[in-house]
């Protein structure tokens, strides 16, 4: 008896890693974390399926990544976002599911600082707005996944603020915290949570030493408040590689280092990003 592959299975034997492989179970649609807040990254896997499905989640239009477990795509949600239910829908194949936004409470912290850094005078806001627009343009990213298993906190130290808190600098002025800090001594080493390509090398007046890495997939990471920065824009690093060392520049009360999460177009919380179960992005299959 002559038995003939499928394309998809002669492909994985000539050495391909496709999603899926052989013996393909029922399509299923897996949404993580199950209860998601404003200001989340939230994963959805597609399995059973041998193609790239087309969906969306809300408005959002769904762009999926062949992994050794399917298909997956990262939406993040809105830091205001007011909706109390999330549908993600995928129309190839028709798969759908609603999870239920939980509600959050964000944090509220007083910071006493040098009155410059609280309240910049007009000529150092001009610069700020350099410094952002730089920072937002080096995490526009075009590139196909870059990274290769989980990611990772970028060195030693102990969280010292939350995603998404609001911070009152002397008593007046107000803003929100876009990422996590985590204190540790000054140079001690900042590394790379994934493997990426370096967009941005800048010391801006609020952030200091400042390194833009993107991942691909949409996804990017910063790093704030830098000494010593060891890469340049350009170079392509991987997991672990050395940035620069934990400083004290920029707007900042002690050594620490600040790490933001990009996702497509919004800052994520890096606390919830870090356990998602991103899959091991694989190669296509030919035909």
């Amino acid at each position: 008896m002559q038995y003939r592959l499928a394309p998809a299975c002669l492909a994985l034997l000539g050495g391909l890693a496709v999603a899926p492989a052989l013996g393909l179970a029922d399509p299923r649609l897996d949404i993580s974390p199950r209860a998601p807040r404003p200001g989340d990254p939230v994963l959805v896997t597609v399995s059973g399926v041998d193609k790239p499905p087309k969906g969306h989640a809300g408005k959002v239009p769904l762009t999926f990544f062949a992994v050794r477990q399917g298909w997956q795509a990262l939406v993040a949600l809105p830091i205001d976002d007011t909706q109390t239910e999330l549908k993600i829908v995928v129309t190839e194949p028709a798969l759908s599911q609603t999870v239920a936004l939980t509600e959050r409470r964000w944090d509220e912290e007083q910071v006493t600082i040098d009155p410059e850094m609280a309240e910049p005078p007009a000529d150092k806001r001009k610069i700020i707005d350099g410094d952002n627009a730089a920072i937002i343009a080096g995490l526009k990213d075009s590139e196909p996944p870059l990274f290769h298993g989980a990611f990772a906190v970028p060195g030693s130290g102990v969280r010292t603020s939350s995603f998404g808190a609001w911070r009152t600098f002397n008593g007046g002025y107000r803003s929100r915290h876009l990422g996590l800090d985590y204190a540790a001594r000054k140079g001690a080493a900042t590394r790379a949570i994934q493997d990426g390509k370096v967009t941005l090398v800048r010391t801006g007046f609020l952030t200091g030493g400042t390194v833009v890495v993107v991942h691909g997939g949409g996804i990017a990471s910063t790093y704030f408040h830098l000494d010593d920065i060891k890469v340049a824009v350009g170079d392509t690093i991987k997991r672990g590689a050395l940035l620069g060392k934990v400083g004290l520049t920029g707007r900042t009360t002690g050594p620490h280092i600040h790490v933001g999460i990009w996702l497509h177009n919004s800052f994520v919380d890096p606390e919830v990003f870090f356990r998602l179960r991103i899959g091991i992005p694989t190669p296509p299959a030919t035909k």
